[in-house]
């Protein structure tokens, strides 16, 4: 007798982390959050089976550090540092980068399911202000929303973040469900990483679940953060 199994369907998820030189003492917070992350798929197999991760870093150039696989099956987290500074801060960079990487993982993705995959979640993660020229960021960032399939955006900010940039690249921005995170007036930069790290990491985990449990969604889990990062709405005003 022949027993057909069904595949899951698989959700990617992208981190994309600012590693410009102004990020030099939250370097150990963000390879931190990549060994916490690991090791939560490695507890969980049935978590591991549907969620695949990618990381991409940027500074004056993007680049892919891990590509799009499952943790579990990962040989750089945990060997050294992952992650190290380098130069400015280009968003260009970083949308290209990534809008190329999701044309590249999805139909790699769907060959792996036999179809079936859920949107890419990003997880944009910066300190500074886009060093682009005028318009470079903000063409990038349209390329990668418009094109198919296009990713759902959650940024988070802080140190010279600036809010208004973070609620332009909020994406989708639809009315009680899109938010960016950026840090409270006054809260060391040490704290506002640390909180944005735990978010990251357990919101990886949570919608992961939700796919899991057959009721998918984008869970942002902020629970004792509160203290350190401001979520705000991104919707559109008219």
């Amino acid at each position: 007798m022949n027993v057909q199994v069904e595949q899951a369907a698989l959700a990617p998820f992208y981190l994309v982390f600012d590693v410009s030189a102004s990020m030099m003492g939250e370097m150990d917070a963000l390879n931190q959050a990549l060994r916490d992350l690991k090791n939560e798929m490695l507890k969980s197999p049935i978590l591991a089976d549907i969620a695949r991760v990618s990381l991409i870093s940027f500074s004056d150039a993007a680049r892919v550090v891990i590509p799009m696989m499952d943790l579990a099956q990962d040989t750089l987290i945990g060997n050294g540092d992952v992650l190290h500074v380098e130069g400015m801060t280009s968003y260009m960079a970083a949308f290209r980068t990534l809008k190329d990487q999701i044309q590249r993982d999805i139909p790699a993705l769907k060959a792996e399911s036999g179809g079936a995959v859920y949107r890419p979640m990003v997880f944009f993660v910066t300190d500074g202000y886009p060093n682009d020229l005028p318009g470079e960021w903000e063409r990038a960032f349209k390329e990668l929303t418009t094109a198919q399939p296009f990713p759902n955006v959650i940024p988070f900010g802080f140190g010279e973040a600036n809010a208004e940039i973070l609620k332009e690249i909020t994406f989708p921005k639809k009315r009680g469900e899109s938010f960016y995170f950026i840090a409270r007036q006054g809260l060391g930069r040490a704290d506002a990483m640390a909180a944005i790290a735990k978010i990251v990491v357990q919101s990886v985990v949570s919608s992961t679940q939700s796919a899991v449990d057959g009721m998918p969604r984008v869970n942002l889990e902020k629970a004792g953060t509160e203290h350190v990062l401001q979520q705000a709405p991104a919707w559109d005003m008219v």
